[in-house]
């Protein structure tokens, strides 16, 4: 079978190319399609003869989101080269280290973050807002496009070829590089166009993640995109400005995806219960934490409902989305239902399939799924073409998908398996506590017990009887957590997800210090 996928912006430029396609709503630039199409043309001319971009090539970017992140980002599918987006969060050393693992060719910045590539020692840079000048041609970024002496036309893109290579947070170890391939984006802008109206013309999404992050690029910036829709994009998350810009009926934003933090935020506005959002009507978020029922509660109130969903960098994001309205369906745990392109199985620690109705191992098949980490044999990630996700779920009788906690997460007391997330999910809404995490930690005679560390709501914190209380009616005794940690802040990876390795290591640093965590409470 011949597979045909042609470039984007080209065919969105021929059909709509007054019609604006990428805009930045800090500085209140804007691209047509037409524009887009002639700057992405100039650029990959510009990447491919003045540089010697050639196909594999990789183009490392740091920058604030902008109208530019996309040029370069088509610019690089055109020729075939592969856009690492770097995570300005992220130390020197650090990015440096990265840096180097994808021996990056040419190092694309923006004016805020030029010092920091001036650090990373990249023999080919381009930039963009500044008076530094490319070392090797003197041209900058604009200059570079503006006088370029012949454009790549966009035709056919190749499935197979690789267009991003994501570095994942690395809070469980060395980050990894998610390889994505024009096959994988296209399959998420299906996909999503099934559940969460893509393919409506009018459409308009406002990003709010940064577009170094698989959840500001492929979750429904790129699937808007593929579909011609228009994409609005701000440079940084700011909840009170978000609200302002969703509440605009001129602006007509109608697409809205973040993580669980950024909803937090947004909810907890003293003006969020009087706002009406008088366009838009598909939200989703991803990941999952103690407020998600909250949360999906408050803006189904203001006639929102939420799309939950499950998903990671390594597949396709999303691999189920739950669409529609069910009041319960963020208490039960519900991720939706697996995406029409997406095969789901459930496997225990032999590699056998669970009964229904049991937890294991979620593994993925399907286009959207990864093709693989960067410099990675294929077999260490994949078993049978499935691919391991490391987290542990559950399908119920409607065929949603529960996702209850990591595999690695999962701890073991006196013999019972103990899910965190699920424990997380039974303490949501304890008075007194703002946000909190449970994990497992060593106990001399379980083996293991549960530790929840909590961020007080007040200037009192509640105690581990308070918190055993709240859930014992919903929870098994072994489930129980039987420690207390009080913190001022959970600490938090550079993509926001909460760091228990990091708890544990708070917790551990006050035993040593023989300050132990208030109560150890009763085991069973």
């Amino acid at each position: 079978m011949i597979e045909v996928l042609v470039d984007w912006v080209a065919e969105h430029a021929r059909h709509r190319g007054g019609d604006i396609a990428v805009a930045d709503l800090d500085t209140s630039e804007s691209r047509t399609w037409g524009q887009l199409e002639d700057r992405v043309a100039r650029l990959a001319h510009v990447l491919a003869r003045r540089y010697g971009v050639g196909r594999g090539d990789r183009v490392a970017l740091i920058a604030e989101n902008g109208v530019r992140v996309f040029e370069v980002q088509f610019a690089c599918m055109r020729i075939g080269a592969v856009l690492v987006p770097l995570n300005w969060r992220l130390t020197v050393p650090e990015l440096a280290e990265l840096v180097s693992d994808a021996d990056v060719s040419v190092l694309v910045h923006d004016a805020r973050w030029a010092a920091v590539a001036g650090e990373l020692h990249v023999d080919r840079t381009l930039g963009w807002g500044h008076a530094a000048a490319d070392r090797s041609t003197g041209a900058d970024y604009d200059a570079a496009i503006e006088t370029a002496t012949g454009e790549v036309n966009g035709g056919e893109l190749d499935p197979d070829a690789v267009t991003h290579l994501l570095y994942t947070s690395g809070t469980t170890g060395r980050p990894k590089g998610v390889l994505c391939n024009n096959r994988t984006l296209l399959t998420q802008a299906q996909n999503l166009a099934h559940r969460s109206r893509m393919a409506e013309r009018g459409a308009h999404h406002l990003n709010i993640v940064p577009l170094f992050h698989a959840g500001g690029l492929n979750v429904f910036t790129n699937p808007m995109l593929y579909w011609g829709g228009r994409v609005s994009t701000v440079r940084r998350f700011e909840s009170a400005t978000t609200l302002r810009l969703l509440a605009d009926p001129e602006l007509g934003i109608t697409h809205l995806c973040g993580v669980l933090q950024n909803f937090e935020w947004l909810t907890d506005l003293e003006a969020f219960p009087g706002v009406e959002f008088p366009t838009l009507h598909t939200v989703l978020f991803g990941g999952w934490g103690p407020s998600a029922a909250r949360i999906y509660r408050a803006w189904a109130r203001q006639g929102i409902w939420v799309q939950l969903s499950y998903g990671a960098s390594e597949l396709g994001p999303n691999v189920s989305v739950l669409s529609g309205r069910d009041l319960d369906a963020a208490d039960r745990g519900s991720s939706g239902t697996p995406l029409p392109q997406v095969r789901i199985r459930l496997v225990d620690a032999e590699g056998v399939d669970v009964a229904p109705g049991g937890v294991g191992e979620i593994w993925v098949a399907g286009p959207g799924v990864t093709p693989g980490y960067w410099r990675t044999p294929r077999e260490e990630v994949f078993v049978d073409g499935w691919f391991r996700t490391g987290d542990a779920g559950q399908l119920d009788n409607a065929g949603h998908l529960h996702v209850v906690g990591r595999v690695v997460e999962r701890y073991r007391t006196g013999g019972e398996n103990v899910y965190p997330a699920e424990v997380e999910a039974q303490l949501a809404g304890v008075p007194g506590v703002a946000e909190l995490a449970v994990l497992g930690v060593p106990d001399p005679t379980w083996g293991e017990t549960g530790l929840v560390a909590v961020v007080p709501a007040g200037a009192v914190a509640p105690t581990l009887e308070d918190l055993r209380a709240f859930a014992e009616d919903r929870l098994a005794r072994f489930k129980l957590p039987t420690r207390l940690l009080v913190l001022d802040a959970l600490p938090r990876s550079t993509t926001e997800k909460i760091s228990r390795a990091r708890i544990r290591e708070i917790y551990q640093k006050r035993l040593a210090e023989a300050a132990p965590p208030t109560g150890t409470g009763p085991e069973r």
